[in-house]
């Protein structure tokens, strides 16, 4: 595969996931009549706002560069070892990403409810039965696909960063969650790992 073809389709695969979740995000809040989004700007916690800056540019740079291919050469990126395992590998994990928001359902959010909680129930099964986190586990794994699509300073801390300030997130909604659903949560944590 010509790398110019690898970088329209991790560009393409990019854009498909960002609106995936801002429609989804949008339709739940409609849909579902809750506040999907549960973080504002006054809310945010440092790594949230880390994390969404490393987002940006780590997004912002598999798209751009399908346009404009010398960004690879000013932030030392590689060609691809293996561009169809690359794919394969963001179509894994955004896969699940999908698969565990749409079984979610409403209880899906971004970010902890700021208002003492207005989730009622805690989802256990589907991709929860696996992983604590499987919708973080697809973003990591969409990651880890870019990386190999792109391996380079950038895609590497940009995966790096993500890792850790995913782990912060986790502790804080898990901190949350042990808040509303005590015992239950707790049993949960003892059956279900935190990724994997």
């Amino acid at each position: 595969m010509a790398e110019a073809e690898l970088r329209n389709i991790v560009a393409g695969l990019t854009i498909i996931f960002i609106l995936w979740i801002a429609g989804y995000a949008i339709f739940s809040s409609l849909q579902n009549r809750v506040k999907a989004v549960a973080v504002s700007a006054r809310q945010t916690t440092p790594w949230q706002r880390i994390l969404l800056a490393t987002a940006i540019i780590f997004d912002g740079y598999l798209i751009a560069r399908a346009w404009f291919p010398a960004l690879d050469q000013w932030v030392f990126a590689q060609p691809s070892p293996a561009p169809l395992l690359a794919i394969a590998v963001m179509l894994a994990g955004g896969g699940l990403m999908v698969l565990t928001h749409l079984h979610m359902g409403a209880s899906w959010r971004i970010g902890v409810p700021q208002d003492g909680g207005d989730i009622t129930k805690l989802i256990t099964s589907g991709p929860h039965g696996a992983s604590r986190n499987p919708i973080y586990l697809g973003i990591l794994v969409m990651l880890a696909g870019a990386t190999i699509a792109a391996p380079g300073p950038l895609t590497i801390s940009g995966l790096i960063v993500t890792f850790i300030g995913m782990q912060s997130i986790i502790a804080e909604e898990e901190a949350y969650l042990e808040r509303q659903f005590s015992d239950d949560y707790a049993a949960y944590k003892k059956r279900v790992r935190r990724w994997v």
